[in-house]
This record gives C-alpha cells, structure tokens and sequence, in this order.
C-alpha cells in the first residue's frame, strides 16, 4: 500500500479545516451576539437603585417604555422630600448607547436637575473620561427641567468629544423633556432646533463627489484631484473630525448601535456613502481614497524610501491574522454590546492621541511597519478594507446570480455566458500564460515558462495580454500573469485593456480561478513593480485563489525568475498532474518566439559601420551603426528592437577600482567562475545607470555624510541617481571597500535596448540603429571629467570597425506596420525617435506599399542635427513620404516642438484620422510622448467639435483599433 505523500495530504485537507473553521466562527460569533443581546437588556430600576441608594425606589407609571421615571416609595428612609424623581436617559454616543440616571426636584414654579449619573455606557473609554474631566455633566445642575438643551446654546460642547455631548445632551433633554409633561406635570415651554446642514456635511460630500471623479472621470480630469485627495482626507476625515471607519463602526452597525443623523451626521454621509457606493456600484470608495490612516501609510513610505517586499507565505497568511483577530475582536464586542472594547484599530489614538491600552502598542507598530512595507497595516492587519473588499465581491455574486435568473425567467434557458462557463469547466484543465511587456522582457519569460511547462507535460496555452480575449477569463482555471511595469507605475500599452477590463465595475467573479504573478519592474521607480502588485490584488478581491506567491523582479530579473518559474512548475505538477495524461495541448498564440539568439545566447554581429549623422558643431553626437546579420539567420521586422551587450570602459574600471582602494587583480566568484575583479566589472556588473539601492548601500558602506543625507530624501536620491554615474559617484565619495562588498552593492549588466532603424527588406543581412551617445561633463575646471553612457559610448566610441559585439532581436509586436499597404500613417518621431521609421519606410518603398505617410520630425537645428535629411527628401521625391512636418526648436526665438507643429496642422491631421490613419510615436516618454498626445487630445476635441470626455473615447477608441502605437523610453 503506497503511503499518500504529506503534502498531497495537506492539499487534500486544507479545504476541509477551512470549512470547519468558517463553521465555527460563524458559530460562535452568532452565539456570542445572541448571548450579548440578552444579556443587555436593560433593567432600569437595579441600575437605578444601584446609584441611588438612599432611595426606596419604584416605578411611577410604566415601566416598560422610556421615559421611565422612579420615584421614593412610600416606606423611603431618605430626607428627600417626596418631590424628587429619577429620570432614566438613554441614547447612543460615539462609541454606542448608554443610560443616565437624572435626578430632578420639583420646587415652587419649576423642577430642577440634582444630579447627574451614568448608569450604564458602551461609549467609547477615552471620549466619556474627557467628558467627566471636563465636568461636562456638572454644568447641568440646578438647570430648569424645561431649558432647551441645546448644545452649544445653553449647554457647551467639549472638544474632541463632541459627538458623544450631543448624545447625552439629547439624551437627557428628551428624558426630561417627556418626564416633566407626563409625570411632573408641566406645560412645554421649550423648543427644539431645527437641523440644517452645515460646511462639514458640505465637505464630506464634497470628498465623495470628489472620489467618484478620481475613480470614474478620465484620467486627465482625475489627475489634479488624485493629488488632493489623500491630503483632504487626511486634514478633514482624520484630524479635523476624527471620524475613520473601524472594525467597532461595523459591528455596531450589525448590533443597531447608529447615532441619530442630526446628531452626527458626518457619521451618516461616510459610512452611508461607503455602503451605498458598495451596493450601488459595486466598488469600495473608502479604502485608498478616504482612509486617511492609509495616507499615513503612504507619507511614511515615502518618507523612508525603503519598500520590502512581504516574505512568501505573509501575503498569504495576513487574511488568516485579519480573520483570527478580528473574530476576537467581534466576539468580545458582541458579548460586552460595547464596540470600543474590541476595536484594536489605531485610528482613533492616531488622530486624538486617545486611545485603549492596546493601541498605544499597536499605532506605533504600524507606523514602524509602514516605514518598510507599503500600506503595512492595510495588507496585514486591517479588518475593515477585507470585509469591504469582501461586501463588494458578495455584491458582485449576487449581480450576477440575480442577472442569470432574470435571465432564465425572461428566455426560459440559462444566459449564453453560464452556457458557456458550463461547457468549459467540462474541459480539461490548462494553464494560460498571459504577458505584458514594455521593452520584451515578460515575453521572454513568458516563453521560458512555457519552455519549462512543455518540458514536464503539462497542458498550457500563452498569449500576449493584448491579444487576448477578456471574455474567457471566466473559464479559466489556472492563470499566470507576466507583466512588467511602465513609466511611474502604469501598465505596459499591451495590458491597458485587460487593465481596464479587470479593474471595471462589473468586472466578473473569479472564484475558480488558480493564479500567480511574475511581476518585473525597476527599484529606481517609486512604484516597485505596481502592475503586478495591482493584478495580484485585483484578482484576489475578485475571489481568485492563488496557486504561489507573487516574485518581484528588479532589473537583473534572471536568478529570481528562475527560482520561482522551478516553484511554479513544481505546484502546477500538482494541480495539473490528473489532466496531463489525456491533455489535448491547445493551440498557442501567434507571435511566438522563434528566434534563435536571445538573451542567454546571443549572436556576435560585427561592427559594419560608425557614421556621424552630425557635425562636429553639434551639441549632441548622432551615429549612425551597422551591424553584420551574416550566416545568423536572424530575421526582423520594421518596429523590432535589436538588444545590444556591452563592456564598460576599461579606464573607467580602473579609476573606480583605484577610488575604492581595490585591487584591480583581485579574484572574484560570477556564475560559478573565477575572474579578477576587474574583468567582472568590465563585463558583468552595471557602472554607468547608477540606481537609488545603490546610493543607499553605498552611503552606509562608505560613511560618507552628504550621502548619508541625501538617502533620506526619497526624491532627492532618485533624481540624483538618474542624473549620476556609479563613476562619478565613487570619484566624488571615495571610500575603502573590499571586492565582495562593492559586488553586493551593483545590479548585474543588461543589455540596452535600440530600435532598429532599418528594413531587411531593403538591407539583407544587416541591421541599422540610430544613436545619440549619453555623455556629460562633471565638475569644472581640472576638476572637470567627461562621463559616457555604457551601451552609446561602447557602440560609437570605443567599438572598433569590424570588432564583435553580443546582440539579439527582441519581437515588438505592437509596433508594426499596418496590415494593409494603402492604410495611412502618421509618424511622430523627434531626435532619435525617428530611427523605427527610416524602417518604416524603406520597408514601403521596397514593398511598394500605396498608403499615405506623414512624418513629424524635429532636432535642435536644421543645419547640425537634421538627421538623415538626404534620404526623407528622396522618400518625398519618390512619393513613398507623402507630407513632412519639421520642428527645429532652437532656430528661432520661440522653441517649437513636433507637438506645435501637430496643433498647426489640426484639420489636416484630424481629416487623417477620419480616413483611418494609423498613428505611431517614438522617444522620450517622459516629456514628448505626454506633450503629443496632449496635443492630439486638442486636435480632436477642437476639429472633431467634441467635449473632452468625447475627445477622450475617441482616442481611447484609436488605442483599441491599435491605430495608435508607441514605442517610447
């Protein structure tokens, strides 16, 4: 008998002790509430003669209903004449109900309060002690029965507390009130205020119109109040009424403890809008929008500069820690009917500085935390963002369970979506492998992964994230996601919209559905690997269950993508092993990889040709580099990127071993290899693209001052880092470090990144690139040194003519010609972002493609930098460029800029779009790409007659049609 492997038995059991705990939670939660509802009811008379001891007391009318009113019996051994009564007052605070014990003696012309008692509270501890040190309840006696009781007016208010004053103001009031007309006899002769809204409910209001627009309006509308937002909830939702939703706001609710609305109703506005956002839409609006403890959070990250990734398994197991404590937390609120006693948030401590004993350990245990961790709190511990998170997926199942009903009722037959969720849970499992790559590399590993499946057998299909078909992502039932992060924090262009589809409202439950992330990103960036972070965290809330644990890469991704794709095969073994034997592999995607040379085997192309596309006159240095493809076999298409290895320069090498005091000769371990140190710096380790980790580990190795202030300036290090070299760097601050702490310190070497700017069509077996070599000057004087970008200054300085250089073709799938000849094209390509379009059209010209090209250019002069003006005039002669548009910013007093030109040409160009033009943009992302797109923005709105909501879905609508493409760095 063959023994069952222990973790296929932990497998096998998991689901069961899960059931059984969800069983017994349930259970005893249900319980506790049940036993705490009894145990409260209130016995008014016991609590009474509890406080009132020198009275015989007993009730005067009913005692049933309040107000009840006690009075002395008649065997009463007390001195107080026989016209004092106790009123009993009773409402909610902030924290939940309570009940006051109000003496009153009736004298001559009116009745006067005596005496003040709280005889039973579920109001929260720190709000009721500031009540009593201000002697809050002192102010009330020798006060006439008949005052009005109103705060503010004849009864003050006591800051930080002023919702529960107005609780037992009205409390006390109302008892008095109803008790002197019914038993003390009296005629009204107070009034009550009427309530109107006031600026705080403007506010509040103003805050959730405000979300919406974050959450639903364009994003160039959403932007400027993005940036508002956290700071307006922290200011008014924090600090100026204190007024955060906790675990006890939750439970109160489910126990009825909700204040009266003219009492608070900042308290009706938030937890109404949240749970009516929740119902209605469908979405959390509170977490990440109004919590102003997650703004905490994300001032101190940024304050810290420091972003750990969470170990494997503690993602995992956070939501085992939220449900475990705050079960504790509900059971002990539930039995005591007081909700502060269990609520072990930091909110309230954190902007009241009041808190209960707990909290004063845990606020600064998160505030720690989330200097390391983004939103710490949130991830590991909060129990009001999972049960949100939770209330919108149960809002979600039942849509859509209601929608299927009606469904059926209407047709008499299921809806075609169940139809075919049914046939395809009937079909085999298999894995699906979505990528989203900016630059090539998630394909790549995209392709590694699948590599590995085939390998072992198992059943997979792979897909790149734009070609894939939203609709199926029901029917799948193990999904990974390779996907790389853009710019600050964006999608790659091929996953905006998957994005858009996943992070939609009516975005489907996945509660089927196995998955994991390899997320890649780049720690110079603020937002670590965000796109990955944002589908991990999207599937999961849409009940998705992870089969590992998401790996984050930084720009030397090897070693750990490999680790977790060895991980990831070895799961998948166990999930898909059942299918495997009787799986029909599926059909995969086009565009897979079929090059030969990648990144682990490159070809060695030899150097053709270093040409200046430029004078010596010229600011910058343009080169113009051909590269043999002789007996490779290595085919590319117009719009591809040639990746190119390089070696630092030698000098450089050698100063920097010299600053460090480090011998150049020193042996060192890379890859299982023996090298000195200074061929591994030459040919394995960056040392131009200095990054923030690096300032950082430096900083402390070296003890140097200014570097040790400048870390702690989140900003600050990471523009210092893209504006220095690892060079400069270690020749402004030496220090004295050995080998292996210096290797610690770097990222490996990746290869840069080039569009190609030639057709094979056109050049055989040679591939062209276009570049401008980074370089800048340090310091002045004999001070002054002259840096050189790694990739530019190897390729067009230091790389002799006919020498071999390491490259390989790197597929860029969304950047192609259009499929048809006669469609028409608008290029827009400043400086060097031309170079894909000289491919362009040379691949026209020798495929004699009929279709209409615009090509927008611009440099700084037209006489020193108007880069391969000989052959765009030869394309207009031959009619291949059919219009071109020039932007030469220095040559005249007024800089111009392509994106002017644009706006110059509107109608012209918007007539273009109209006719089916297909748009494509190469260069800079940070400045050009944003500024042109602004400029087509305006051109549609304004020659298109459209509103800038309808100028955006045109452009949106041109980004699904894959009209418009870009191809930016």
């Amino acid at each position: 008998m063959n023994k069952q492997p222990a973790s296929s038995m932990k497998k096998n059991l998991g689901p069961h002790l899960e059931k059984l705990w969800l069983l017994f939670a349930w259970s005893t939660l249900i319980l506790a509430f049940i036993i705490g509802h009894i145990a409260a009811k209130p016995d008014y008379l016991t609590m009474a003669k509890s406080h009132f001891s020198n009275f015989n007391l007993v009730p005067s009318k009913d005692y049933t209903s309040l107000p009840v009113v006690f009075v002395p019996g008649e065997d009463s051994q007390s001195s107080i004449s026989g016209g004092e009564a106790v009123v009993i007052a009773a409402g909610t605070g902030y924290g939940g109900p309570f009940v006051l014990g109000v003496r009153a003696q009736k004298g001559e012309n009116s009745a006067r309060i005596k005496e003040v008692v709280v005889l039973s509270h579920k109001e929260t501890p720190a709000y009721l002690q500031k009540l009593i040190n201000n002697n809050f309840f002192r102010q009330f006696i020798n006060k006439s029965v008949t005052d009005n009781f109103l705060l503010e007016e004849d009864v003050d208010g006591i800051s930080g507390a002023t919702v529960s004053s107005k609780g037992f103001t009205k409390a006390i009031g109302l008892a008095l009130h109803q008790g002197a007309q019914s038993h003390l006899g009296y005629e009204k002769t107070w009034h009550e205020v009427e309530w109107s809204p006031g600026l705080n409910e403007a506010l509040m209001v103003a805050l959730f119109l405000m979300v919406l627009v974050v959450v639903y309006a364009p994003r160039q509308i959403a932007k400027p109040f993005k940036l508002i937002l956290p700071f307006a909830s922290l200011a008014f939702v924090g600090f100026y009424v204190n007024a955060s939703i906790s675990l006890g706001t939750l439970a109160g609710i489910a126990m009825g403890y909700v204040p009266e609305f003219r009492q608070y109703p900042i308290w009706w506005i938030i937890v109404g809008g949240v749970l009516g956002g929740i119902l209605l839409l469908g979405r959390n609006l509170y977490c990440g929008y109004l919590c102003p403890f997650s703004v905490i959070q994300d001032l101190l990250q940024k304050v810290s500069g420091i972003k750990l990734a969470l170990r494997p398994g503690m993602a995992r197991n956070a939501r085992r820690v939220i449900y475990g404590l705050s079960w504790l937390a509900l059971i002990l609120i539930f039995l005591s009917r007081h909700p502060a006693l269990g609520s072990y948030e930091p909110f309230g401590m954190m902007f009241s500085l009041q808190g209960m004993g707990i909290q004063w350990y845990i606020l600064p245990f998160s505030l720690l935390g989330s200097f390391f961790v983004p939103q710490f709190w949130c991830r590991l511990f909060c129990p009001v963002g999972l049960y949100l998170s939770e209330a919108v997926r149960l809002q979600h199942a039942t849509v859509r369970t209601v929608g299927n009903i009606l469904v059926k009722n209407v047709t008499g037959r299921p809806s075609d979506s169940k139809i075919i969720a049914d046939s395809y849970s009937k079909a085999t499992d298999t894995l699906t492998i979505l990528f989203a790559s900016q630059t090539g590399n998630s394909k790549h590993l995209a392709y590694q992964l699948k590599a590995s499946c085939d390998a072992n057998s198992l059943p997979v299909r792979i897909a790149s994230m734009a070609d894939y078909d939203t609709d199926n992502l029901q029917r799948e039932s193990h999904l990974i996601i390779v996907t790389s992060t853009y710019g600050e924090g964006e999608p790659p262009e091929s996953a905006e919209g998957f994005y858009h589809t996943l992070f939609a409202d009516n975005a489907p439950q996945l509660p089927d559905l196995s998955y994991s992330i390899l997320a890649l990103g780049d720690t110079s960036y603020r937002f670590f690997c965000k796109t990955g972070i944002d589908f991990d965290e999207r599937l999961s809330e849409l009940g998705a269950q992870r089969l590992h644990e998401r790996a984050e890469c930084d720009v030397d991704y090897d070693a750990m993508a490999d680790t977790w794709i060895t991980s990831v095969i070895k799961v998948l073994q166990n999930r898909l092993e059942a299918s495997c034997a009787n799986a029909v592999m599926p059909i995969e995607s086009t565009g897979a990889e079929q090059a030969y040379y990648n990144k682990a085997r490159p070809f060695s192309a030899r150097l053709l040709c270093n040409d200046r596309l430029a004078p010596d006159a010229c600011e910058k240095d343009f080169r113009h580099i051909a590269l043999s493809l002789e007996g490779s076999g290595i085919q590319y298409q117009p719009g591809d990127l040639l990746s190119v290895w390089f070696k630092n320069d030698e000098t450089e090498v050698a100063t920097l071993l010299a600053n460090l005091s480090i011998p150049a000769d020193v042996e060192v371990e890379v890859d299982g290899n023996i090298r000195t140190i200074s061929q591994a710096l030459i040919e394995n380790y960056e040392l131009t693209q200095c990054h923030p980790a690096f300032i950082e580990k430096y900083a402390t190795l070296s003890q140097q001052a200014e570097l040790l202030g400048l870390v702690a300036d989140f900003d600050g290090v990471r523009d210092y880092a893209r504006r220095h070299q690892i060079f400069e760097l270690v020749r402004l601050y030496p220090a004295r470090l050995t080998a292996e702490q210096l290797l610690s310190s770097l990222r490996r070497l990746t290869p840069r990144k080039y569009s190609i700017s030639s057709s094979q069509s056109d050049v055989g077996e040679e591939v062209h690139l276009t570049i401008a070599v980074v370089e800048y000057m340090s310091g002045q004087g004999v001070e002054s040194h002259r840096y050189v970008g790694g990739a530019s200054g190897y390729l067009c300085q230091r790389l002799a003519l006919n020498a071999e250089v390491n490259i390989f073709v790197e597929e860029n799938e969304h950047f192609r010609l259009p499929e048809h000849g006669d469609a028409s094209m608008i290029m827009i390509g400043p400086g060097t972002g031309v170079a894909p379009f000289r491919a362009f059209m040379q691949q026209r010209a020798a495929q004699k493609h009929t279709g209409k090209s615009w090509l927008f250019f611009g440099n700084r002069n037209e006489e020193l930098d108007y880069l391969y003006r000989d052959e765009w005039q030869q394309h207009l002669d031959s009619g291949v460029l059919t219009r071109m548009d020039l932007a030469f910013s220095r040559d005249q007093q007024q800089k111009i800029y392509v994106q002017h030109r644009i706006e110059q040409q509107g109608a012209e160009f918007y007539g273009w779009l109209e006719q089916g033009a297909y748009i494509y943009i190469c260069g800079d992302v940070s400045h050009m790409a944003v500024d042109v797109e602004k400029a087509i923005l305006q051109v549609i709105e304004l020659h298109g007659e459209m509103s800038c909501d309808e100028a955006l879905k045109y452009y949106e609508r041109l980004k699904h049609e894959k009209r418009l493409l870009k191809d930016v760095y």
